[in-house]
């Protein structure tokens, strides 16, 4: 029998997560869920696992507004998962108000964006150490809400003209620019790294930052990471960017190949790295 491919999902105990987790799992592959508590963690393995006798699930818990919880999550995932070969940064939030934390860093930004960077990085090498046959895959989940984002550089924490939705869209823009940039840092048979707007899909996050709209199906929200963590052959290329589905052109902004660069160095400075 061959073993099964491992991947995590970040906030995976409900919406576009949970439904991301539930396909790949019922499609064979060994899944890791991630939620802020053990006791979400718990009772989504607990109920997945009913629905899906067979399914082989774990779970780890963190909380991505905090560095040194992301560093401590990224240790107990590499103890427990000797191969890693996909990671699906899918958690997200929509703040309502600027909150800084305790490592300086706006929250919107440092959940969004900045944990998902730090996580890769730490996992990185066991990613690559896993792609023996096929390279491993990075699925950052992004928005539309990136064509509308600026990377403020000298100002990451929005101290001056905060609004959730600047906060939020530009850290939608640095997701995009981070898998544009692993595309160049790592070899496309070992690693591939993609960024993907799932739609306007009925969620949590939908309510809190956009009020009443209608979204469409989690399901439906879940399909293009399901399709590119879950194919045999890599099909696009490594950096590419999908928008429902398809694959896309990113907003202008996400291709400044300096301004990535700069996003790049202050992360690797906001992270310790």
């Amino acid at each position: 029998m061959t073993e099964r491919r491992v991947v995590l999902v970040t906030g995976s105990t409900d919406g576009i997560g949970r439904a991301t987790v539930r396909a790949l799992a019922a499609g064979g592959m060994k899944v890791i869920l991630h939620g802020r508590t053990k006791l979400k963690v718990d009772a989504a393995i607990a109920s997945l696992a009913e629905e899906l006798p067979g399914a082989e699930l774990e779970g780890c818990s963190f909380d991505l507004g905090s560095q040194a919880a992301v560093r401590r999550g990224a240790e107990q995932i590499l103890t427990r998962a000797p191969a890693l070969h996909v990671l699906i940064n899918n958690a997200g939030i929509f703040a309502d108000e600027r909150v800084i934390t305790d490592d300086g860093v706006e929250l919107t930004f440092a959940v969004n964006y900045l944990a998902p960077f730090l996580l890769t990085e730490l996992l990185a090498p066991r990613l690559e150490a896993s792609a023996t046959t096929v390279p491993s895959r990075v699925i950052n989940m992004s928005s539309i809400a990136h064509t509308r984002g600026r990377i403020h550089i000298d100002d990451l924490t929005l101290a001056n003209g905060w609004t959730g939705y600047a906060a939020y869209a530009m850290s939608k823009l640095a997701t995009v620019m981070h898998a544009i940039s692993l595309a160049e840092r790592h070899a496309p048979s070992a690693l591939v790294a993609y960024a993907v707007h799932p739609g306007v899909i009925q969620t949590k996050l939908l309510r809190q930052g956009f009020g009443p709209v209608a979204g469409a199906t989690v399901e439906s929200g879940a399909r293009s990471s399901v399709r590119l963590a879950g194919e045999e052959a890599v099909t696009s290329p490594s950096g590419s960017y999908f928008s429902e589905g398809a694959q896309a052109q990113p907003a202008v902004a996400a291709r400044d190949a300096a301004v990535r660069g700069a996003l790049w160095e202050a992360s690797l400075r906001l992270t310790r790295l």
